[in-house]
């Protein structure tokens, strides 16, 4: 074989992101001048350079060449010994070609980030997160979540709370932040957290663990009452009050008012039919007959009145149920990639009225458009991309009154999401008061006459 060729060394100790160096030595055991073409080959031939790349020797003339290796730092190589090699072919006498290989030994380096979407979450009873850890490094890590607040006041539960992420990929855990108390009336209250992670080495009973990074967040938590509770009631009481005084003062005097007409007036003419009797007595008998068939449709008259009374006494009151009501409180996370427009409505009931009067629209800092309607018709909206957290609106007057089989209609048009979000994530929630649809009004009670 005219062509011999090895390298300077049998294993390359790489360091990523930082260039390592070796020499290749080609000798021309042939009779005639050669020219040899030099290429890199293996797993690492994307990252290697030969210089020069051709040499030409004469008869045994011997040859030297560098090869430098440069692997980034970055998780395109995964730590561990790799082979590589030089392929060194003659022009002239192609078949004696020489490949001399070694092992390059790749150092491990760990690179690992995580993020948490939504930095602020709202709730009254828990905050919702996703925590995304992303392993940049070029070996697979195993890491622990835990979460702190510098209170005390909170619990933390990860799904899962131990992950594993392989080099150049990303690996997800849900979390679920819970304050120990419950906030029943009065104002938001923001907690501030933290979610540390945790590198878990292999080695000893337990293994050693290593904090790699931190991410910092926060909940609103929410009162579990609204804040209209308390006008509600109020309201509910005061219509209580106007109904109770209505009963007494006007309409309880008139029904008793029409009950002694309608009594009076059959006793006057049976009192007729007596003196009418004592007068005739050649028409005794025929007179008595008159008086007691008298008597009977009296009776039937008084029993129909007083059914009539007792169904509008139960008119009345199924309309002062239906004034009061009760709260109505609905919220709705929206989720939508770019592009897209995601919606979600509650239909009023059967038999019920919604009378909206608070309105809070969430954003997270995406752009895009959130709106509210009454089926098509826009009740207004907003661009999130202009406010952090919370718009609260309240309206002394009803914002809009729907009744059984119309919708509120919220909508999420997505735009851009938020800096480091994949998508747009926002809310809307309403407000207001449910109640029942009056009962149509029945014909006033009447007199009953007798026949």
């Amino acid at each position: 074989m005219s062509t011999s060729a090895r390298l300077d060394v049998e294993e390359l100790v790489i360091v990523p992101g930082t260039p390592a160096q070796c020499q290749v030595q080609v000798a021309n055991r042939g009779s005639i001048v050669e020219a040899y073409t030099l290429t890199p080959v293996g797993d690492l031939a994307g990252y290697a350079v030969v210089e020069p790349a051709t040499l030409s020797l004469y008869p045994d003339a011997e040859g030297t060449a560098t090869i430098t290796i440069t692997v980034p730092r970055e998780a395109v190589v995964e730590a561990g010994d790799v082979a590589f090699g030089v392929l060194v072919q003659p022009q002239e006498h192609p078949a004696d070609t020489a490949v001399p290989e070694a092992v390059a030994h790749v150092q491990a380096f760990s690179d690992v980030t995580a993020e948490l979407t939504p930095r602020t979450s709202h709730g009254s009873r828990v905050g919702r997160h996703t925590l995304a850890i992303d392993n940049r490094g070029n070996r697979p890590v195993t890491v622990e979540l835990t979460g702190k607040d510098p209170d005390a006041v909170m619990e933390f539960r990860f799904s899962p709370s131990t992950v594993e992420v392989a080099p150049g990929t990303a690996a997800f855990s849900k979390l679920k932040a819970r304050p120990l108390e419950r906030i029943w009336r009065g104002p938001s209250k923001t907690r501030q957290f933290s979610v540390v992670v945790t590198q878990v080495t292999a080695g000893g009973p337990n293994g050693t663990k290593a904090a790699l990074t931190s991410v910092d967040a926060m909940m609103v938590q929410d009162p579990i009452l609204p804040a209209w509770t308390g006008k509600a009631i109020a309201g509910a009481l005061a219509a209580a009050a106007v109904l109770a005084g209505l009963w007494f003062v006007a309409l309880r005097p008139a029904i008793e008012s029409s009950a002694e007409n309608a009594v009076e007036k059959p006793l006057k003419q049976m009192q007729q039919k007596v003196d009418e009797a004592k007068t005739q007595a050649g028409a005794a008998q025929q007179a008595a007959n008159t008086a007691q068939n008298s008597a009977k449709n009296t009776a039937k008259g008084q029993s129909q009145q007083e059914k009539n009374l007792s169904d509008r006494e139960k008119e009345l009151a199924a309309q002062a149920a239906a004034m009061v009501g009760t709260p109505f409180s609905q919220r709705w996370p929206l989720k939508a990639k770019p592009g897209k427009t995601v919606e979600e409505s509650f239909e009023v009931p059967k038999d019920k009225v919604l009378r909206i009067t608070d309105v809070n629209f969430e954003s997270q800092g995406s752009t895009g458009y959130l709106d509210l309607r009454k089926d098509k018709k826009s009740l207004g909206g907003v661009a999130p991309q202009y406010f952090r957290n919370i718009q609260d609106y309240r309206y002394i007057s009803p914002l809009a009154v729907l009744v059984a089989g119309e919708k509120v209609v919220v909508s999420l048009e997505c735009t851009a999401p938020a800096p480091g979000a994949t998508d747009c994530e926002n809310a809307v929630m309403v407000g207001g008061i449910l109640t029942d649809k009056p009962p149509a009004p029945t014909t006033p009670p009447t007199s009953a006459a007798p026949n």
